[in-house]
């Protein structure tokens, strides 16, 4: 199975299909989330990571959504939707998760092994932290470190 990634820049970052399940919002108005949301590079957007596994394209816009798919994946034996769903505490039902929309072909132990370790890896090349004043203290936000490809 061949594995491959590159970047876009869209105008919004929450149409991935972790968005939802992985940046609840903290107040009414859902502008602030934790995890935080990702931020913008200007004059760009968003960048969002494309990752094709075989004949599956997955898509991420934050670092933070990379990491929940490779933490949910990685477990065995695989949550279900219902689980999923049910942490979020969103009326969204377990058909609407990410995970019951996920290709059946990506499911198995095997090809779940392979695709964590892949994601890993491309991780590891995409994902830095940076140093972010917010107010009077700073902290560590992750941020996909955008290099070539882009498209």
């Amino acid at each position: 199975m061949s594995t491959a990634y590159h970047f876009t820049f869209e105008p919004h970052w929450w149409h991935a299909p972790l968005a939802f399940w992985v940046h609840v919002p903290v107040d009414a108005a859902a502008e602030q989330f934790e995890p935080p949301a990702p931020a913008a590079v200007a004059h760009k957007g968003y960048a969002v990571l494309h990752v094709s596994f075989d004949r599956h394209e997955l898509v991420f816009s934050s670092p933070e959504q990379l990491d929940h798919f490779i933490e949910v994946l990685a477990k065995k034996p695989l949550p279900t939707s219902r689980q999923l769903s049910a942490r979020r505490g969103a009326a969204m039902g377990p058909n609407g998760h990410w995970l019951s929309r996920l290709p059946a072909a990506l499911k198995s132990p095997r090809v779940r092994a392979r695709l964590v370790l892949a994601l890993r890896g491309i991780r590891a090349q995409v994902v830095g932290v940076v140093l972010e004043p917010r107010g009077d203290d700073a902290r560590n936000r992750l941020r996909f470190t955008v290099t070539f490809p882009v498209r």
